[in-house]
Order: C-alpha cells, then sequence, then structure tokens
C-alpha cells in the first residue's frame, strides 16, 4: 500500500499542492504592494551573502512554524484527524511511510504554510527587492538542507537514531518514530517536520531514550484493524466520508436521530475513549507493580503547550 500512495503521489501531488504555492503568491505579493503602497520613498536594501543566509533561515523557521501547527491540528480536530489517521496507520515504518497519507492534507496544509510563508516572503521582497520566485527557492534550498541533515528517509525506519545534542532543536529519526508510537506516554509528541524547537516551546517534545521502543500503529486499533487502512477505498474513500461525518456531528450534532433514538458516537469519540481506557489500565498496572499513582490516562489529550 506505500507504494500504491507513493506512486499515486508522484503522479497527481502536483494538483493538491497548487492551491498552497497561489496562496503564497497571492499573500506575499499583497504584503509587498502594501509596503509599498505605504512606504513609497523606501529603497529595496539589496541583499548580500549574510542577509541570504539569514532569510533562509527564517523562511525555514515559518515554513516549520506552518507544518507544526497543521499538524497538531491534525491530531485534535476529528475531521483533519480521519484524514491523517492513514498515516499512522502504519505498523511497519521504511522510507515509503513519509509519503503514505491522504491527498487532502496537501490543500489545507499548503494553504496554511502558503499564508505564513507568504508573509514573510512578502517583507523580504519589500526589504530586499527579491523577487517571488527567489523567496520560495529560499525556502526549498533551506528545506533539502534541513532534510538531508536530520536524515529524513530514516524518520519512517526502525532504525532509533539520535542527533544527539542537536535533538535539541532538530527532529531525529528516533524522535519522529516515537511520535509514531502508540504507547501511552509517547502520544502525540515531535509535531515537528525537521526542527524541534517549536515542540520544545510548547510542550510537547520527548527526546527518548537511548534504546527506548516505540510501538507503531493507532492506539486502540488492533493489527486486524490497521490492515483496512492497506486498500484503496481503506486509505481514500472511508476516511473521506469519516471526516465528512465529523464534520456534520460538529455543525449538527443531531442530524440522523430518530426522536427518543440513541446515536453511536462518532469514530474519533470511540477511538478517544480507548485511548483513555487503554492508557488507564497501563497505568494501574504500572502502578500496582510499582506501588504508586498513575498520572492521568487522558494527559495528552490537553490544549497545546
Amino acid at each position: 500500500m506505500d507504494v500504491i500512495i507513493y506512486v499515486w503521489r508522484k503522479l497527481t501531488d502536483f494538483l493538491f499542492v497548487a492551491p498552497g504555492l497561489a496562496a503564497t503568491a497571492l499573500i506575499s505579493s499583497a504584503i509587498d504592494f502594501g509596503l509599498r503602497s505605504v512606504f513609497s520613498d523606501f529603497s529595496p536594501l539589496g541583499i548580500n551573502y549574510l542577509i541570504t543566509v539569514s532569510c533562509t533561515i527564517l523562511m525555514l523557521i515559518a515554513a516549520e512554524f506552518a507544518d507544526y501547527l497543521v499538524h497538531y491540528l491534525e491530531h485534535k480536530v476529528p475531521a483533519l484527524w480521519e484524514l491523517h489517521k492513514v498515516h499512522h496507520s502504519a505498523d511497519f515504518l521504511n522510507p515509503l511511510t513519509s509519503r503514505r497519507g491522504h491527498s487532502l492534507p496537501l490543500v489545507y496544509g499548503g494553504m496554511v504554510a502558503g499564508v505564513i510563508t507568504g508573509m514573510v516572503a512578502g517583507i523580504f521582497m519589500f526589504l530586499f527587492g527579491i523577487s517571488l520566485i527567489e523567496a520560495v527557492a529560499l525556502r526549498a534550498v533551506a528545506s533539502k538542507i534541513f532534510t538531508l541533515w536530520t536524515l529524513d528517509p530514516l524518520k519512517h525506519s526502525h532504525l532509533p537514531i539520535s542527533l544527539g545534542w542537536f535533538d535539541h532543536f532538530l527532529i531525529s529519526p528516533h524522535m519522529h518514530q516515537i511520535h509514531h508510537s502508540k504507547v501511552e506516554r509517547h502520544w502525540d509528541k515531535n509535531f515537528g517536520t525537521n526542527l524541534s524547537i517549536f515542540d520544545w516551546m510548547f510542550g510537547t517534545g520527548y527526546r527518548p531514550e537511548k534504546g527506548e521502543k516505540a510501538i507503531f500503529g493507532i492506539s486502540g486499533y488492533s493489527d486486524a484493524s490497521l490492515q483496512k487502512f492497506n486498500t484503496i477505498k481503506g486509505a481514500y474513500l472511508d476516511p473521506m466520508l469519516r471526516s465528512w461525518k465529523a464534520i456534520v456531528t460538529l455543525l449538527r450534532p443531531g442530524v440522523g436521530a430518530k426522536p427518543g433514538a440513541e446515536r453511536d458516537p462518532p469514530t474519533f469519540v470511540v477511538e478517544k475513549q480507548r485511548r483513555i481506557e487503554q492508557g488507564a489500565q497501563a497505568g494501574n498496572s504500572t502502578a500496582t507493580s510499582l506501588g504508586t499513582a498513575s498520572p492521568s490516562a487522558a494527559s495528552n489529550t490537553g490544549p497545546i503547550g
């Protein structure tokens, strides 16, 4: 299934990333035009090596913040989680798993990134007189450099490689593998793509110990349930249907219910309850063996930070 999704996305991703590129162009051009209108006498400062490096780093930080924000919301907003769940359904990681995911997140994720990075790019276009293409190229170059630095192909593998001290601001392969783990203490950790600074800033960072094991999959799902994601229907059609139901449930809680009839809770509610119960059982077991009280099983469901 990873191979099928990889090929599909290679052929179709350009369609789904187009809205994000359009948002980047629109926002950056609007910011540049607006600043030029307000500060009509301003002359661009020009660009040199130091400015180029600084702009590249700032564009990367803006893009990473957008990725972090979207990724966090994908774990907290039911309609988005139903789509993102495809990526977490893998119980065996390999480099192709990085592409294992629904195509729709490319649309909303690209648009969020387009707005955030577009604002930064627009400011640089105004200050230094660079073009939109140059501003976008800075982000692409920075992303590629940090992808190599963080050993990106190994993030979706079973090799728990740490980057040592650099884990304080980079996402190592071992840190991202923890993000895929269904062990309770690993829930909702390490949302960053390449940088870990926002995880540490907002309290979602987790640096695993040497040799710490991760169990891949989705908490509350049996092995048989995870296999349902390994079909075209399970990976693409069913997530869209569940996502739509989550939106309808949010906007119209009573839709489709007969008077006096009990309605089954949405999938994400059942799943959350399973996670809480599973965590409580694991916590009680640990507490019994250690003779101490267990932590709250729902501690991973709180607000950001």
